[in-house]
């Protein structure tokens, strides 16, 4: 108990220690700074690569993206139509800034009968671990499954330079996924992105 206690005050330590920091590194790179943003041609569809993601520990997380079972799954088993996911990171200062309308948008989904089922939103940690990834998820209250990335692998393999960064990909029916939208940096209205995702996708 001591023990637990002592990690969850060093980590609230650094995690407070965060805010004051203007850039966090992902590999040889400069995070994005929130607000410097640019969005990937609406024209130019890029295929997804392949990737596993451990499954979701609680059976809400498994009900919001229609999965079951144990192990891993990957993003074209979600049931959904469009999944828009958003890079961060535990340490990033514009992440915990933007927590609260990354929630916002979550919540703007699911009040819309006939997009909560189109849409869904998944958070990847980039270089945290799954005690990282939890204790933010719990610190800003986040609805939607977060999933670490601790060798920063995926971010790498979606082609993510720094966070906060926000990927559309549309899922399709025949099991492939295309990307249609990102964007590095935060958004300031959920509406405007909302609806941005909405028109960019084809959703209807």
């Amino acid at each position: 108990m001591e023990k637990n206690k002592k990690r969850m005050v060093l980590a609230l330590f650094i995690f407070l220690a965060s805010f004051f920091l203007v850039s966090v590194s992902l590999g040889s790179e400069t995070v994005t700074v929130l607000g410097n943003s640019v969005k990937s041609d609406p024209g130019n569809k890029k295929s997804i690569p392949v990737f596993n993601l451990p499954m979701p520990g609680s059976e809400q997380g498994k009900s919001y993206l229609g999965l079951t079972g144990i192990g891993n799954f990957q993003i074209g088993q979600i049931k959904t139509h469009v999944l828009i996911i958003e890079v961060f990171s535990f340490y990033c200062p514009h992440c915990q800034i933007m927590a609260s309308q990354v929630n916002e948008l979550y919540q703007k989904i699911q009040e819309r009968p006939e997009m909560k089922e189109k849409i869904k939103i998944i958070g990847i940690g980039a270089s945290n671990s799954t005690y990282e990834v939890d204790f933010f998820k719990e610190r800003y209250r986040v609805p939607f499954p977060l999933f670490p990335d601790q060798s920063i692998e995926i971010t790498q393999m979606l082609g993510v330079r720094g966070t906060p960064t926000f990927i559309g990909i549309k899922v399709n029916g025949n099991g492939t996924q295309e990307r249609f939208y990102f964007r590095e940096g935060g958004f300031e209205d959920t509406s405007q992105f909302l609806a941005e995702i909405i028109k960019l996708s084809g959703l209807k």
